[in-house]
């Protein structure tokens, strides 16, 4: 009696045994090297084995039964209804998935588009303008047409709304750009019917998780995420490696702490709205401008953010240098930064680089 008991469930564990390599096979890929996108349509109240007769029918299923046994074990997989992009190189299994995930195909063109970190906001307002007008024929927007559509008050309030880093410090009047500092350098990935405030939206969405990790520390740091943005600005323009950004991060912590003018140059060109390739004008040292903090009424930080920066001038933002400079450099030609603990030593690295 035991042993035919044992022959039965032996031949049982066959069977299933047989069965699994069945499915197995038979849900595999049709041809792993074929990867020729075929569209496929799941239409609202198509049934399981509509589904995988229709698979079958446009030779993505290797084995019907194996893929209707399949489909139907797996009952947690929410297949939804819409177009589909798929070749013969997935599995059911994968092919399921991106049902299940709503992966759905978008016949939309897209190209990437690449904002350089360091740059303002009108130089950004510049390429979604060409962008644009390059994907539609007939459009001739201008950069000033983007600035104005993004700092639209009740635009920039609805983004304040949506976004924990903007707050009302980028409504003040005397900002020249609302969303100066806020816009994250990356190279992306618009469609090439893609709106204005649709790219704008997903570049302040990528700020929002690249500021993330970071959102505790600003909490942390004394300072608001305007602030600290403004001061990435100063430090994204004057450095170009992590141990200078640091540094001169050290700097401006220091002269805020004592008081002091911060006197960045590059605050002043963004005052004038001049380029730094632009010769310095000492003129400029008088102008009354918030962000200007050449002109030694203005203490602390300037009114917002005076370019677009990298993450690694908001993580130096955050970080200071332990050092005690008070005083730095930065030669735009070279671009290395030399520092100095008092205006003596400024003074002799001048004096060094043959700076009037």
């Amino acid at each position: 009696m035991k042993k035919k008991l044992l022959i039965a469930l032996s031949i049982l564990i066959l069977f299933l045994v047989i069965g699994l390599v069945f499915i197995k096979v038979g849900t595999g890929p049709v041809n792993k090297k074929n990867t020729k996108q075929i569209i496929f349509t799941i239409k609202n109240g198509d049934s399981r084995s509509t589904i995988i007769n229709n698979l079958k029918k446009k030779g993505l299923v290797k084995n019907k039964l194996s893929a209707l046994i399949y489909i139907n074990i797996r009952r947690d997989y929410n297949l939804q209804a819409a177009d589909y992009d798929l070749n013969k190189s997935m599995s059911l299994k994968t092919i399921l998935k991106k049902f299940d995930n709503g992966e759905k195909y978008d016949s939309r063109k897209s190209e990437n588009l690449t904002f350089v970190p360091g740059k303002r906001l009108p130089e950004y307002a510049e390429q979604i303008a060409k962008f644009i007008n390059k994907h539609n024929e007939g459009s001739k927007i201008t950069r000033e047409d983007v600035i104005n559509e993004i700092g639209e008050e009740t635009y920039v309030k609805s983004l304040i709304d949506k976004y924990w880093f903007l707050t009302d410090e980028v409504l003040d009047s005397e900002i020249y750009y609302p969303l100066e500092g806020y816009l994250s350098p990356e190279t992306y990935t618009f469609y090439t019917t893609s709106t204005i405030k649709e790219i704008i939206e997903t570049m302040l969405n990528t700020t929002d998780k690249k500021l993330k990790p970071y959102k505790e520390a600003i909490e942390k740091s004394g300072y608001t995420t305007h602030e600290i943005l403004s001061m990435a600005g100063i430090i994204e323009k004057e450095a170009n490696n992590d141990d200078d950004r640091k540094m001169v991060s050290q700097v401006i912590r220091k002269r805020l702490s004592i008081g002091m003018s911060l006197g960045m140059d590059v605050t002043a060109y963004y005052a004038a709205k001049a380029d730094l390739k632009d010769d310095y004008m000492y003129a400029w040292n008088s102008l009354p401008s918030k962000y200007n903090t050449r002109n030694i009424n203005n203490i602390g930080l300037p009114i917002g953010p005076i370019c677009n920066s990298s993450v690694s001038s908001i993580k130096a933002a955050l970080n200071p240098s332990n050092t005690n400079y008070l005083y730095f450099y930065a030669d735009m030609k070279t671009g290395k930064v030399y520092f100095a603990e008092d205006y003596a030593g400024f003074i002799d690295i001048q004096k060094k680089l043959g700076v009037n």
